[in-house]
This record gives C-alpha cells, structure tokens and sequence, in this order.
C-alpha cells in the first residue's frame, strides 16, 4: 500500500488542478483537433471591397472570395500535388489568367475532401477534365 500511495495521491492532485485549469476554458475541441492541409492557391486578386471582388469572381469561375483580415481574395484554384499545379500553371498561362501562387493552410474539411477526390484524376486528365474537376473542388468550399 505505501508504494501505491504516492502514485494515487498524484492522480487525484493533478485531476483536481486539471479540472480547475480546464474548469472555464473557452476554447472550441472540434477546432483544436480540426484536420488542416497546406495547399497550393491560384490567386486572381486581393480587393479591399467586396463588390469588386465579386466582380472579378463572376469573370473566372469558379473562383471563391476568402476573406483574409479584412481583405477579400480571389482563388481559382486550391491544389496539393505538384504535378496538377503544373498542369493548371499551363492551363492558365495559356488562357492568358494571371494569378499568383500562394502557399495556404485549409481547415475546410469539405475542401479537403474534395481535393483529396478529385485531385489524382487531374493529373493525367485532358484540360476539359482539369477544369470540370477544378470546378467541383472549388464548388465544395464552404468558408470556413
């Protein structure tokens, strides 16, 4: 019993001042052990409006608007794999799309699904399939 004493009373000490550390934290669990992704954004632009944002957003779909402390920036793309970056490099230089690369961290779960499903088919696929699965990674962004 004398060796086991120490190690009980040290378990009841640490959960008590565990429960009063941890008694009114305002933190959020899911957003602690939120998945996340560094990732590769094709940005179009950075606006200080949001109407100009959109404008530009309705002229390269499927682009998004993320809000980035208070300025709105405009994704076409959001890729992983270097291979299909290249790819959507020499689609856009070839469209005449200037954009500049911009290394992001995702937490959007849907957003990261998405890419981790369709991203394997772009890299052998022709342009058409480049821009249809491009078109349904972005489509599944839900702004978080």
């Amino acid at each position: 019993m004398k060796k086991i004493t120490p190690y009980l009373l040290s378990l009841i000490v640490g959960s008590f001042f565990g429960y009063l550390i941890f008694q009114d934290a305002d933190f959020n669990v899911k957003k602690v052990f939120a998945s996340s992704l560094p990732a590769t954004a094709f940005q179009l632009g950075v606006f200080n409006d949001f109407d100009a944002a959109l404008a530009l957003k309705e002229n390269y779909k499927p682009s998004i608007i993320i809000t980035d402390d208070d300025v709105y920036r405009i994704y076409y793309s959001i890729l992983t794999n270097d291979k299909v970056i290249l790819k959507m490099e020499d689609y856009l230089k070839n469209n005449n799309i200037n954009y500049y690369l911009k290394d992001i961290v995702l937490t959007d779960e849907a957003l990261i699904k998405s890419i981790s499903e369709y991203e394997p088919s772009m890299e052998n696929g022709s342009d058409n399939v480049l821009t249809s699965l491009n078109e349904l990674i972005m489509t599944s962004y839900k702004g978080e």
